[in-house]
C-alpha cells in the first residue's frame, strides 16, 4: 500500500522524532519535503522517485553542498515510506549512528590513536577522522566476531570482511579498505601480524585469495598433499621465495622490461605469497602448478599465462640461481612414449646432439620417432626385439603426412634411430631396409624474386626511418645482396664485421666452414644506420636482437614474415615462402651475369660446385642457347602432321 504525499511526510517526522535525531535533521527533512512539493505544484506533476532525483539533479548547482546533502537525504526517506508506508532502511536507530570509534573495546581503541599518531601532521582533521571511521569499523567488526588480540586476525578473518562490509559505493569501500590495509601494514611492521593479511585487503587479490579449508571436498583434494608442513621449513622455503622473488624483479629491472611485464611479475609473486601464508603451505613449484591449474578457469588466458611464467621463472632461479629461459613451453607433450622406447631414443638424441645437431634436427628426431614408438606401444610391442620388417611396413603404410616429401624426411629420421640400435646389438643390421623411400629424389627449377618484388625492397629500404624497419632493412639487404642463410645472419656478431676491410668474416652455422665476404656498399650502409640509430643498448653479441626487452638475439625464424611484410608495405605481391629465397635470387643473379660456377659457389660458401646446377634453369638466355633443332630426325607413328 503506498501513502499519498502529505502522509508520508508526517511519517518521516514522527520516525525522525522516535529515532531521537537531532531537531536540525528534521527541520532540514521538513524544508525539503515542503519546496519539493512546491516543486511538483509549479509543474503539475504528481511524485515519483524519478521526479524527486531530477529536482534534486536540476538544484544542485544553486545548492550548498550541506542543502544537497539533506535535501538527497530527505527524498530518500520519503521515496522508502511512500514505498513501504513505514521507514525500512533510509534511517537508522540511534545506536546504528553511533561513531564506531566510540563503540571500540579499550585494546583496539588504543591501537587506532597510536596509529593515528604515527600519520603526517599534513594529514587534515576530516582526513584523520575518515580514517579513524574506517579503522574503527575493522576493529568493530572483530569485536563482534570475538577477536579480542592483533595476533588473532587471520587471512580468511579480512576476506569475510571484506565480503561482510557494506557501503553505499564501491569508491567509497576501496577508499575504507585502503586506509584498513595501511593500519594492517602498520601492524604487520609492528610484528604483530603476518605481512600478507594486509595485502589480503586488496581489491585484486580477494577474489583469487584461496583458503583451503573453505573449499568443498572436491575441490580441495589437489592441495592435501601440501598440509601437515613443519614450520621450520615453511619459514625456510618462504624466505627463500621472497628472495627469488627479489632477484627476478631485479633482472626485469636491468633488462629494461616494460612495466606491465614488472606489474605482472608483482602481483604474481604477492597473490602466490598470500595464498601460501594464508593457508601455511610451504613453498614448492607443485604448489604453485596445482594453484595455477586451480584459478584457471576464473582467470583470462593472458593473466593465467603472465602469472604462470613468473612462477615458473622463480623456480628456475632457485633451481639454478639465474633466469636463462625466455619462453616456457604451454604444451604438453604430444607423444606418451613407452619407458623402453623413451630410454632408447633419449640415449639416440644424446648421441646425435654430441655429433653436433641443431636443436632443430634434433626436434624433428624425437617427434619422427616418437611417432613410431607410439604405434609400436599400440601394437603392444614391449621392446626392441619385437620391431620386425612386417612391422615396419604397417607402421609405413598408416603413417599418414600431407606430402611425400614430408614422409621421406620422417622415415630417413627413423631409419637413422633403426642403425643405432643395430649398432647397439639390439636389432639386425638390415632391418633399416624394411623402412622404404617413398619417391626418387628429383630437382625442381628454383624460385626466385621477381624484379618487380626486388624494386620493392629496394624501395622499402629507401624510406624506412623507425628503428626495427632499418633492422628488417638489413637483414634483407644481407641475404639479397651477399646470399647469406637465415640462421648465419641470427648470429652474426658485431666483431664479425671489418669496416676498414668492408668484409663480414663467419662461420657457417650449417657446415661449419668459415667463409669471408666483401661488404657490399649498400649493405653497408644498411648496416652502418641500423647500429647507430635503430639498434636498442644491449648486452647482447648479435647484430641484429629484439626491439623489446630483454633485447636478446633476433631469432631467424620470424625473417621470412619481415621479408613479406616489407614487399607488400610496397606493391601487391604473391605469397613468398621463406627467406631463403633471398639466397636463391643471389645465386641466380651471379649466374645471369656471367659469373664462372667457382665463384658462385664461393660467394655462397659450398664446398663444390655441383650444388650450383640448380640455379642453371633461371638463367632463361643462356638455356635457350642450349636448345636442340629436330632437323634431321625422322618421324613415325600413328597420327601425321
Amino acid at each position: 500500500m503506498y501513502l499519498c504525499y502529505d502522509e508520508a511526510v508526517q511519517v518521516g517526522l514522527n520516525a525522525y522524532r522516535t529515532l531521537e535525531y537531532a531537531g536540525s535533521c528534521r527541520s532540514a527533512f521538513r524544508v525539503a519535503s515542503r519546496e519539493f512539493k512546491g516543486y511538483m505544484e509549479d509543474i503539475s506533476l504528481p511524485y515519483s522517485p524519478e521526479l524527486s532525483r531530477r529536482w534534486v539533479n536540476d538544484s544542485k548547482e544553486h545548492w550548498n553542498h550541506h542543502k544537497l546533502k539533506s535535501s538527497r537525504k530527505a527524498m530518500s526517506v520519503l521515496a522508502d515510506i511512500i514505498e513501504h508506508s513505514c521507514v525500512t532502511t533510509s534511517l537508522q536507530t540511534k545506536i546504528e549512528r553511533t561513531p564506531p570509534y566510540t563503540q571500540l573495546p579499550s585494546w583496539s581503541r588504543t591501537f587506532v590513536d597510536s596509529y593515528l599518531a604515527t600519520l603526517p601532521c599534513s594529514y587534515g582533521t576530516s582526513c584523520l577522522t575518515q580514517i579513524r571511521n574506517a579503522c574503527s569499523r575493522f576493529f568493530l567488526f572483530l569485536e563482534f566476531t570475538g577477536i579480542n588480540q592483533p595476533n588473532e586476525i587471520t587471512h580468511d578473518l579480512v576476506k569475510s570482511f571484506f565480503i561482510k562490509d557494506i557501503h553505499m559505493s564501491s569508491k567509497s569501500k576501496d577508499r575504507y579498505n585502503n586506509e584498513i590495509s595501511h593500519c594492517l601494514m602498520y601492524m604487520a611492521d609492528q610484528g604483530l601480524i603476518p605481512k600478507t593479511v594486509g595485502l589480503a585487503l586488496n581489491k585484486f587479490v580477494i577474489p583469487d585469495l584461496i583458503i583451503v579449508a573453505e573449499l568443498p571436498e572436491s575441490e580441495c583434494h589437489g592441495f592435501s598433499r601440501f598440509f601437515n608442513t613443519v614450520e621450520k621449513d615453511i619459514s625456510r622455503s618462504m624466505a627463500d621465495y621472497d628472495a627469488a622473488s627479489k632477484q627476478l624483479t631485479d633482472i626485469h629491472k636491468n633488462r629494461n622490461y616494460s612495466s606491465t611485464i614488472r606489474n605482472v611479475t608483482s602481483q604474481a609473486t604477492r597473490d602466490f605469497r598470500v595464498f601460501m601464508e594464508a593457508n601455511l603451505f610451504a613453498y614448492s613449484n607443485d604448489l604453485a602448478l596445482e594453484w595455477l591449474e586451480f584459478q584457471r578457469v576464473k582467470w583470462s588466458r593472458a593473466k593465467y599465462l603472465g602469472f604462470r611464467r613468473v612462477l615458473l621463472s622463480i623456480h628456475e632461479i632457485l633451481c639454478t640461481g639465474t633466469l636463462s629461459t625466455r619462453c616456457f613451453s604451454t604444451h604438453e607433450p604430444k607423444y606418451s612414449l613407452p619407458g623402453w622406447g623413451d630410454d632408447l631414443l633419449s640415449q639416440y638424441l644424446r648421441e646425435r646432439e654430441r655429433e653436433g645437431c641443431a636443436d632443430s634436427t634434433l626436434d624433428m628426431i624425437h617427434s619422427s620417432c616418437s611417432r613410431f614408438l607410439v604405434f609400436l606401444d599400440n601394437r603392444s610391442i614391449v621392446s626392441e626385439m619385437g620391431i620386425t620388417p612386417v612391422v615396419i611396413k604397417d607402421f609405413q603404410v598408416q603413417d599418414k603426412h600431407s606430402t611425400v616429401e614430408g614422409k621421406n624426411a620422417y622415415a630417413i629420421k627413423i631409419r637413422g634411430f633403426l642403425r643405432f640400435l643395430a649398432r647397439k646389438g639390439l636389432v639386425p643390421e638390415t632391418l633399416e631396409l624394411a623402412l622404404s623411400t617413398e619417391m626418387a629424389p628429383h630437382t625442381s627449377i628454383v624460385t626466385t624474386l621477381s624484379d618487380k618484388q626486388i624494386d620493392a625492397i629496394y624501395t622499402f629500404r629507401q624510406n624506412v626511418d623507425r628503428p626495427i624497419e632499418l633492422r628488417n632493412s638489413a637483414i634483407i639487404m644481407l641475404g639479397l645482396r651477399m646470399g647469406l642463410r637465415a640462421s648465419d645472419i641470427a648470429n652474426l656478431k658485431l666483431t664479425d664485421i671489418s669496416w676498414k676491410e668492408s668484409s663480414i668474416s663467419f662461420i657457417q652455422q650449417k657446415t661449419g666452414v668459415h667463409l669471408t665476404l666483401p661488404l657490399p656498399v649498400d649493405v653497408g650502409n644498411s648496416l652502418y644506420r641500423y647500429l647507430c640509430v635503430g639498434r636498442p643498448q644491449s648486452n647482447s653479441h648479435q647484430i641484429f636482437v629484439h626491439h623489446r626487452a630483454p633485447y636478446c638475439r633476433f631469432g631467424r625464424f620470424n625473417f621470412g614474415r619481415l621479408l613479406q611484410a616489407s614487399v607488400t608495405s610496397q606493391c601487391e605481391s604473391v605469397a613468398i615462402h621463406g627467406f631463403h629465397v633471398t639466397r636463391k635470387t643471389f645465386a641466380s643473379k651471379l649466374l645471369a651475369t656471367g659469373n664462372p660456377v667457382t665463384t658462385i659457389a664461393a660467394a655462397l660458401g659450398h664446398v663444390g660446385v655441383d650444388s650450383v646446377d640448380e640455379y642453371l634453369a633461371t638463367n632463361e638466355d643462356q638455356m635457350r642457347l642450349c636448345a636442340l633443332g629436330l632437323k634431321g630426325i625422322g618421324y613415325s607413328g600413328g597420327f601425321s602432321l
